[in-house]
C-alpha cells in the first residue's frame, strides 16, 4: 500500500498539467502504468491502486488540496477499459455515530447454524454469512428475502462491475424485488459511485425484477455491522445517493 500514494500523485501531477484543476481529471489504466514506469515501482494488480481512494483511504493531501476527494469511475465515457476520475464530488460514505443510528439490535452466533458458528469469519464476508442464516434483510427490509447470487459480475455501460450479494424480495402482493447488496469491512468505506454502478448494473439487466433496492452491510473495528438502505435517484441529470436508513447489530460471539 505505501506504493500506491507516490504513484497516484504522478497521475495526479501530470493529468493536471493536462487538465488544469477546476473540474474533475479523468485518468485510465495506462497512466497509472506509465506512472509505476517513470518511479520504477511494481504493483500485482494495477486496479487496486485506484481501488484504495475509491474505498479504503482519502486522497494524499497534496490532491485534496484542491478540492478533489475520490477516485471513481467515468461510466460517461467510452471505451471498454474503465475511464477513472479525480472527482470533488464526496464519495466517501460514513457510519453514523450511535445518536444518528435508526435502530441498534443484537445477533450472536446462536442464531447461525452449528458448523457455521465454528467457522464464519470475522470479515465483511462473515458479516454476509451472518445476514444471510440470520434472515436479517427479511426485517430490514420487510420482505420475504431469498438470496440468489454472490459476487454477480455484470457489464455497466459495457464495463466489468461486482456486486457481493444479490437477493430477491418478495412482498405481500407477490411482487418481486432486486436486493443489490455491497459489503465491506473494517478499514473500507462504502462509495456513493460503487453503489450507484451496482444499481444501475441490475436495473438494466432483463434477467432481475425492475424493482431495486439499494442495501450495504458495513463491519466495523469492533466486530458489530450495520445495514444501510439508500436511494439512488435522478436529479438533474447527475446519479444521486441517499442514506434512508441505518441499523447497528451488536455481534455477540456467544
Amino acid at each position: 500500500m505505501a506504493k500506491y500514494e507516490p504513484v497516484i500523485r504522478r497521475v495526479f501531477e501530470k493529468k493536471a498539467e493536462e487538465f488544469g484543476t477546476e473540474e474533475e481529471i479523468p485518468f485510465r489504466r495506462s497512466d497509472i502504468e506509465d506512472a509505476m514506469d517513470e518511479l520504477d515501482i511494481s504493483v500485482g494488480n494495477v486496479p487496486d491502486i485506484p481501488y484504495a481512494y475509491r474505498s479504503r483511504r482519502p486522497l494524499p493531501r497534496d490532491i485534496a488540496e484542491y478540492g478533489y476527494t475520490a477516485v471513481i469511475i467515468d461510466d460517461t465515457r467510452e471505451g471498454s477499459d474503465p475511464t477513472y476520475m479525480f472527482t470533488k464530488q464526496e464519495q466517501l460514505i460514513p457510519v453514523p455515530d450511535d445518536d444518528e443510528i435508526d435502530a441498534t439490535f443484537t445477533t450472536s452466533a446462536g442464531d447461525l447454524p452449528g458448523p457455521v458458528q465454528e467457522y464464519i469469519g470475522k470479515d465483511e464476508q462473515g458479516a454476509l454469512t451472518q445476514v444471510r442464516y440470520a434472515g436479517l434483510l427479511d426485517d430490514f427490509t420487510g420482505l420475504e428475502t431469498y438470496h440468489l447470487q454472490s459476487h454477480l459480475r455484470m457489464r455497466v455501460k459495457g464495463r466489468e462491475a461486482e456486486l457481493d450479494d444479490l437477493y430477491v424480495g418478495v412482498d405481500e402482493e407477490d411482487n418481486h424485488h432486486a436486493l443489490a447488496v455491497e459489503a465491506k469491512g473494517a478499514g473500507e468505506t462504502l462509495n456513493r459511485n460503487q453503489l450507484i454502478r451496482n444499481t444501475r448494473g441490475i436495473e438494466h439487466k432483463s434477467d432481475y425484477p425492475n424493482s431495486v433496492e439499494t442495501l450495504a452491510v458495513k463491519l466495523d473495528d469492533n466486530g458489530h455491522f450495520y445495514l444501510f438502505e439508500f436511494e439512488v435517484y435522478q436529479e438533474d441529470g447527475d446519479d444521486k445517493v441517499s442514506t434512508e436508513r441505518v441499523w447497528k447489530y451488536e455481534f455477540d460471539s456467544k
